[in-house]
């Protein structure tokens, strides 16, 4: 399970785009990070205890550097290398099992044919002498069913290399399972319980983030800054309530210094103040707040027009990493409080300490049936780093 930070396993290596020279007497851990995070791909070196010197074979660190390249585009092409892979490779995740390569091609085209894919690769890391380990999340947008719901996994792949560096098997496990075994009953469940939820997210600008870890009952998220418009609600409200509202959409429909009227964001977050307690009780001191996220085409507070009302003000909010758990319904302050404490006791059971304090994520309009609405609570995340 993730930590507060992932650790490379110890004793073998993750690659990078460009080998480093290692000097011959320490063992290494070199770190490879993918082109979607946070600094550019570079080569970390760290030192472990042992005396032995544990280099992998060249044709393994070859391997990682194919492999960090070829699932850049494999789900945007649909097609793989056929001549890195060997002809009866193994694949297994937890709902599927071939053994040949023509099949492993296959699959890569039907996932591409049936979804659509965003993959984001976090980490390729070389531990074993034979085998490369990746890091990963995937979201599989279903359109060809009316409802298109999408699914989201994240976890590793284990890549098994034979002497030649040809890949001779493939191992998925996910992190929203337990038992990563083939036909698992909680993986197929899993996948059942993403294909039938009903929730509805709208088609509106949303604040950039990524997801870093999908886990059963949560997802771990890096979120860039954003800015928002902001408003105190009244003494005695709670981030199930409204009010706040009607000041907010004043300013982006035109009550502002320009006059100017600006597109709808989704979702609409409402904050307790940091000093609540677990239970989202908001009767200590701070104030509770409703923010709208404005467009990204603001990129700073001072490109914004001035509020006409003195009860709004222009934020900019830092980037942070985030858990969240989602829910449908009314999102009545009970079943806020209710999400709260079980992504608190989630997060507790992986190691991970939040924030005291909350956000409520409403995403649809008031004439959303409750089955369909998307609701999450968040919580910031406590001294996290990644990787």
């Amino acid at each position: 399970m993730l930590g507060r930070r992932l650790h490379s396993p110890a004793g073998y290596t993750s690659l990078a785009g460009q080998h480093a020279q290692r000097p011959r007497s320490r063992r290494l851990n070199v770190s490879v990070r993918a082109a979607n995070a946070a600094r550019p791909p570079q080569v970390q070196i760290l030192e472990n205890s042992s005396r032995n010197t544990h280099e992998p074979p060249p044709t393994t660190q070859a391997a990682a550097e194919f492999l960090r390249q070829e699932l850049k585009t494999i789900f945007r092409t649909g097609e793989i290398t056929a001549s890195r892979y060997a002809r009866g490779i193994v694949f297994e995740d937890p709902i599927t099992r071939i053994s040949d390569i023509n099949a492993y091609q296959l699959m890569i085209r039907a996932i591409k044919t049936l979804f659509n894919v965003a993959f984001d690769l976090h980490d390729v890391t070389i531990t074993k002498p034979d085998e490369v380990t990746t890091t990963w999340t995937m979201s599989l947008k279903a359109w060809e069913l009316p409802w298109q719901p999408t699914l989201l996994f994240s976890g590793r792949s284990f890549y098994k290399v034979d002497s030649g560096g040809t890949i001779i098997s493939h191992r998925d496990v996910w992190d929203a399972v337990d038992n990563n075994a083939f036909l698992s009953p909680e993986a197929v469940a899993e996948v059942l319980r993403q294909l039938l939820q009903l929730q509805i997210t709208p088609g509106l600008e949303t604040p950039a983030y990524t997801v870093l870890k999908a886990a059963r009952d949560y997802e771990l998220r890096r979120y860039q800054p954003y800015i928002v418009a902001e408003t105190a609600m009244p003494s005695g409200s709670t981030p199930a309530g409204g009010a706040g509202f009607n000041d907010l959409a004043g300013y982006i429909f035109g009550g502002n210094s320009n006059q100017q009227s600006m597109e709808m964001t989704t979702p609409v977050f409402t904050r307790s103040p940091a000093q609540a307690g677990a239970a989202g009780d908001s009767s200590g001191s701070g104030e509770v707040t409703m923010q709208f996220v404005l467009e990204k085409k603001f990129a700073d507070v001072d490109e914004l027009p001035q509020p006409n009302s003195r009860k709004v003000r222009r934020k900019q909010l830092p980037g942070s990493f985030c858990a969240a758990a989602r829910f449908s319904g009314f999102a009545f302050d009970w079943e806020v409080k209710d999400a709260e404490r079980k992504l608190r006791a989630a997060l507790a059971k992986d190691g991970l300490q939040a924030k005291p304090g909350y956000s409520l994520a409403r995403y649809n309009e008031p004439w959303v049936p409750p089955p369909l609405r998307r609701n999450e609570v968040l919580l910031e995340l406590v001294d996290f780093e990644w990787p």
